[in-house]
């Protein structure tokens, strides 16, 4: 066996588990997106499928983030927008059906959504320090805060962002259900 790397698409099969060194380091793979002009990233082993165009329907008296449901491969998963999420703008009509230009489809245990992505940026390797009473980012879905080619990168923690989803929604994410 050479010691060349496999390609980025086989290394990508494969789940990836963030590597912790004794100095409390953590490295992952981790797949980069834009919406507007915000970036974001998203631990390769959370991600399911990113689907190039995704029709969205609307779902009528649903909450500005959850820009409606999509069938993809014959699961409905709900599309959840995190401009919204955010306090941005609504992007799409609330009428009807629209077409994103990528949905992105993570899993938190059983649970699946779609995130929409105007670009999908690549895959980087990111290496950060552990520290448990360090500072978080003011968003509660956003586990940290890294530089990446001159733009600032919000890493996504996607079972907080699952749950924040959820909350904004008045539904009760599995978190957030006590135990009998």
């Amino acid at each position: 066996m050479s010691g060349t790397p496999a390609p980025i698409f086989e290394r990508m099969r494969e789940p990836t588990k963030p590597t912790v060194s004794h100095s409390s380091i953590v490295s992952s793979s981790l797949m980069l997106l834009r919406l507007g002009m915000r970036w974001f990233a998203i631990d390769v082993s959370a991600i399911e499928e990113v689907s190039l165009k995704g029709e969205v329907t609307r779902v009528p008296t649903a909450p500005s983030h959850i820009l409606g449901v999509t069938s993809l491969r014959g699961r409905l998963l709900t599309v959840v927008g995190l401009a919204q999420m955010l306090g941005g703008e609504v992007t799409l009509s609330r009428e009807g059906a629209s077409t994103l230009p990528r949905l992105v489809v993570v899993r938190s245990g059983d649970l699946e959504v779609a995130i929409v992505a105007e670009t999908i940026g690549g895959m980087v390797e990111h290496t950060s320090a552990i520290d448990p009473e360090g500072a978080r980012p003011s968003c509660p879905f956003v586990r940290e805060e890294f530089d990446w080619q001159g733009n600032r990168v919000w890493l996504l923690d996607v079972p907080a962002l699952m749950a924040a989803a959820a909350k904004l929604a008045g539904i009760l994410s599995p978190t957030d259900r006590e135990e009998p």
